[in-house]
């Protein structure tokens, strides 16, 4: 009787262990993921909405794209470029946004496809002629990111040809560009259109450059182990994309604007408002 007592009691063990793996397997839980963010962030990839006090942009409608049931609890850590990678690759973080080419050890992480271009120009506050080219402007200042790498116009810097003038954020610099602090900036038009357009440069012309110097790639960057994290983002990627919210979100958080970028117009209250 003993025996058969302990016998049934093993049999209940293995079939509880073994239905709860399955329903593990099933039914699984919310993974959690550390995104880390070059803080404050940037339009309209993500940004840090200060009258909301949270983080937007097309990468939180596309992690909110989720079905609940898929969903990861996304967890928005501020952070800087060059803490990202290696807050990844010490397993500190899970992922991060930006583009394979940027990083220093492009080896030690996975991707995820593309969820979009970044494609660069050059800005001005002066209008460019239409052959224009960096060759005819020796000298010139060129306002860029802390950290960022720009593989088009590092000959360029290392020549002496242009003089790299680092600056914090991209609002910062376009500040400088506003103030004639350089000549030039180099950005991509996404995040020229989310700063530019900003109340802050509301009485300052900006102009594009007539094509582009730069197209990257950009999209998740993940630890190497988290494979089955990056099968899951391609495979909503693919849905956010063909169901047109991607584009809808880029359009959301950059609105109606573009180039070349004019003096704002001035309502008759606003103008009375200035003088007094």
């Amino acid at each position: 009787m003993k025996y058969t007592y302990q016998f049934i009691l093993s049999l209940m063990l293995v079939f509880f262990s073994l239905a709860s793996t399955l329903t593990s397997l099933a039914l699984p839980a919310n993974d959690n993921l550390r995104f880390v963010i070059n803080a404050p962030g940037s339009s309209p990839y993500i940004y840090f909405d200060h009258e909301e006090s949270r983080y937007r942009g097309v990468v939180v409608d596309f992690f909110e794209s989720f079905d609940d049931s898929d969903a990861f609890n996304v967890k928005y850590i501020d952070s800087s470029r060059a803490r990202n990678e290696k807050l990844v690759m010490s397993k500190e973080a899970d992922v991060f946004f930006g583009s394979a080419i940027w990083l220093e050890n492009p080896k030690k992480f996975i991707y995820s496809n593309t969820i979009m271009p970044h494609v660069s120009y050059i800005y001005s506050t002066k209008k460019f002629q239409e052959q224009f080219s960096l060759n005819a402007h020796n000298g010139a200042l060129i306002c860029t990111r802390h950290a960022f790498s720009y593989p088009f116009l590092q000959p360029y810097f290392n020549d002496g040809k242009l003089v790299r003038v680092d600056s914090s954020s991209q609002k910062s610099i376009v500040s400088m560009l506003s103030k004639g602090r350089c000549d030039f900036a180099i950005m991509s038009e996404e995040n020229a259109r989310g700063v530019m357009f900003d109340s802050e440069f509301c009485q300052n012309e900006f102009y594009q450059s007539p094509i582009p110097v730069m197209s990257d790639e950009v999209g998740f960057i993940i630890n190497e182990n988290l494979t089955q994290t990056r099968d899951n983002i391609n495979q909503q990627l693919l849905a956010f994309i063909n169901s047109g919210a991607r584009d809808k979100s880029i359009q959301k958080h950059l609105k109606s604007r573009v180039f070349p970028k004019r003096v704002c117009q001035q309502t008759a209250d606003t103008a009375l408002s200035a003088e007094n």
